[in-house]
């Protein structure tokens, strides 16, 4: 992963986890490939092994015999081609991890649960593939010609299909997470129609209450319609929410708890989970620009107005699911005043959970198994936790103190004030 991306993916959080996964994935390979035999030891697997592939299934042949010096070994004897740019080629990737094969089966696993979220959640991995975010989006047919454009239009139908047959479950479901799936992967349908149309944030927040998250959607609709009425509803609501939760790693956690945990299936998981999250990024971001407005100097001067976006911005930097969301609530803090010791605590810790897991941008090489390990626990302990648990989590074992947190960041800024006057007192 170049650090360019690494910064995309502490800018927006949450939101581009998807990206940073697979960029991880398909940058973890850039350097020099580990030499077959040099295995090093791998984290514990939270379930028990079972014994990794040792044979290609095409030739009979070791795994080993069959590797050239262009191909990378991942996980449980795997091997596969690397660009010349080091990143990994897609389709032999789903060649060697029978990525075809493992989704069809976790597909078929999630539909036949009893759960109704595992089986919205088959109907979601059944969209997932790399053209979904431009055929979802209805941008395809600008750059085709021929049979390429006939190919994207029947996925893009498949796509329709799959997003309608969602939003028909969400109509009688009962349970929020298959409604929030379902709304969400109707936002980007452009116009959305079909079942979508039967799906409003305020059926999700009836359905969810405490959940300020479809409350910043009813927000934005208030302010696209100029109902000032509804506007303040809506932002009252937000800040007398008890969380802010929008599911957002719940189905690549599903998708993993289905998976085999053997090294040799490992690969395929990740990759599963990866393009699961690159679903969701498609999705529309709730009205955060919105609340922002809401909440900007100007209507600040009125008390009850103040009082409301202190419980907001409380609310998204404390008991929100997402890094986005708290990000948004710190931003709100300082325009609210906050101490700088705080906001520096906060914007601290931050930074360092993003480092540890591994996305820093002086991180060397990682090894197969242990970098996917640690990929698949995080998006385990995010659905289990959501982000922010999870690094308050990380914050309350890391052996470090407020003011390390604090310290740390305030460095952070006299070293980037240093680079910015630096580069501007330069020639030229």
């Amino acid at each position: 992963m170049t650090p360019s991306l690494r910064r995309v993916w502490w800018l927006l959080g949450a939101a581009t986890l998807a990206v940073a996964l697979w960029f991880i994935w398909s940058g973890r390979v850039r350097d020099e490939p580990v030499p077959a035999g040099a295995a090093r030891a791998a984290p514990a697997a939270s379930r028990p092994e079972v014994s990794a592939l040792s044979v290609s299934e095409s030739t009979g042949l070791p795994l080993a015999a069959v590797h050239g010096s262009d191909e990378i070994e991942l996980c449980g004897g795997l091997w596969v081609k690397a660009k010349p740019d080091g990143s990994v080629d897609d389709d032999d990737l789903a060649r060697v991890t029978h990525l075809p094969e493992a989704r069809a089966r976790l597909i078929d696993g999630l539909r036949a649960d009893t759960s109704e979220f595992a089986r919205a959640a088959a109907i979601l991995l059944a969209l997932a593939g790399s053209d979904y975010t431009r055929l979802a989006t209805g941008d395809a047919a600008a750059s085709c010609s021929g049979a390429e454009c006939e190919a994207n239009r029947q996925a893009a139908a498949r796509i329709a299909e799959g997003r309608d047959t969602l939003a028909r479950m969400a109509t009688t479901t009962n349970d929020p997470r298959v409604y929030a799936l379902a709304f969400n992967t109707c936002g980007r349908a452009p116009p959305v129609e079909g079942a979508c149309q039967l799906l409003n944030a305020e059926q999700w927040a009836r359905l969810d209450p405490g959940n300020a998250a479809p409350w910043l959607f009813v927000l934005t609709q208030a302010v696209q319609h100029r109902d000032t009425a509804a506007q303040s509803e809506a932002l009252f609501r937000i800040s007398a929410s008890a969380r802010s939760d929008q599911h957002f790693f719940a189905v690549p956690g599903l998708v993993i708890d289905h998976m085999p945990g053997d090294d040799a299936a490992l690969p395929a998981v990740l990759t599963l989970a990866a393009q699961a999250i690159g679903v969701e990024s498609a999705w529309s971001l709730s009205g955060h620009q919105t609340l922002l407005e809401q909440c900007k100097a100007s209507t600040l001067r009125d008390a009850n107005r103040r009082q409301t976006c202190g419980a907001v911005a409380e609310l998204l930097s404390e008991r929100s699911d997402t890094l986005l969301d708290r990000g948004v609530g710190v931003a709100l803090g300082k325009r609210l005043g906050w101490s700088e010791d705080r906001i520096d605590r906060l914007r601290g810790e931050q930074v360092a959970y993003v480092e540890s897991l591994g996305t820093s941008t002086d991180l060397g090489p990682v090894d197969g198994c242990t970098g996917i390990r640690r990929d698949l626990a995080t998006v385990v302990r995010h659905a289990r936790l959501g982000e922010v648990g999870a690094l308050r989590d990380w914050v309350a074992h890391s052996g470090k103190g407020a003011e390390d947190f604090i310290r740390a960041e305030q460095q952070s800024q006299a070293q980037a004030a240093a680079a910015a006057a630096s580069a501007a007192s330069a020639p030229g």
